[in-house]
């Protein structure tokens, strides 16, 4: 904890620790200090599915990738991911990314396409759909963040103005990786099924193949605001410590999947 100036009022010493914003100046300045990244926005404003006001944090850019992100900080919360199959470690790493991209972009008056597909994306990670929140807030859950961030990714790809303007500084295809960047410590617990008991909903034995993760893929089918069926999507979740060496090396992999499973994504303009 810092040392307070007993000259400053105690309000504004709390309100500043307490405050996630400066955690995300910290995060902006870490994006602005690496070669070819820059922040497109910051704060970018957008309506959520009840015509209330909301911001995304910012939203970043690099040859073929553009970052929606979110700053989430805290003081004791950790993120636990669950890996129920062989119970084994090291944690199966998996390079598939489901997002949505342009292959070509041009700007139309009412109407702009997108497509969501599989891609494979370095770094890879473990890929998980489960995660436990360990806070004092019961009902704390990562899948609301998540579905906030991809909500607003969406509204971003209806923004023509800000399409346009990404668009001259990004290299095709392009596309859109939606990122909570977190100083929660990440946690990838490994298990099998069989370790939890039916009559309890809990684990005979605590699982003792429980490893920490730099980052992992969130991968599930999340609420959208569209009404297709996208089925999975992913989001990175980040520790914060290890932003710089997550987007140092974060590229296009040399092999992409056969079958990137498209959906058509259309948008309107706004």
């Amino acid at each position: 904890m810092p040392r307070r100036d007993e000259s400053i009022p105690k309000s504004v010493t709390e309100s500043l620790l307490g405050s996630g914003f400066p955690f995300q100046t910290a995060v902006r300045n870490e994006i602005c200090l690496l070669k070819g990244w820059s922040i497109h926005t910051s704060e970018y404003p957008w309506r959520g599915q009840r015509d209330e006001d909301r911001f995304l944090d910012m939203i970043a850019s690099y040859k073929n990738f553009v970052l929606t992100i979110e700053c989430k900080k805290t003081r004791q919360d950790t993120l636990t991911f669950l890996d129920p199959a062989s119970g084994q470690m090291p944690t199966p790493q998996t390079a598939d990314y489901r997002c949505l991209s342009y292959q070509h972009f041009t700007v139309v008056t009412r109407h702009q396409d997108a497509t969501c597909e599989t891609w494979a994306v370095w770094p890879s990670s473990p890929s998980c759909e489960f995660c436990i929140v360990g806070t004092n807030k019961s009902d704390r859950l990562l899948e609301r963040d998540a579905s906030l961030i991809i909500r607003a990714t969406e509204a971003l790809i209806h923004d023509v103005r800000e399409m346009s303007h990404l668009s001259k500084k990004l290299s095709l295809p392009f596309l859109f990786l939606p990122v909570i960047v977190t100083n929660a410590r990440l946690f990838v617990a490994h298990y099998k099924p069989t370790d939890v008991a039916l009559d309890s909903g809990e684990f005979k034995e605590l699982p003792n193949n429980i490893e920490s993760a730099p980052w992992v893929r969130f991968s599930k089918a999340f609420t959208t605001s569209e009404k297709r069926d996208f089925a999975n999507r992913s989001v990175f979740v980040v520790g914060a410590s290890y932003l710089k060496e997550f987007l140092d090396n974060l590229e296009l992999a040399p092999n992409q999947p056969k079958d990137k499973m498209p959906v058509r994504f259309a948008s309107g303009a706004s």
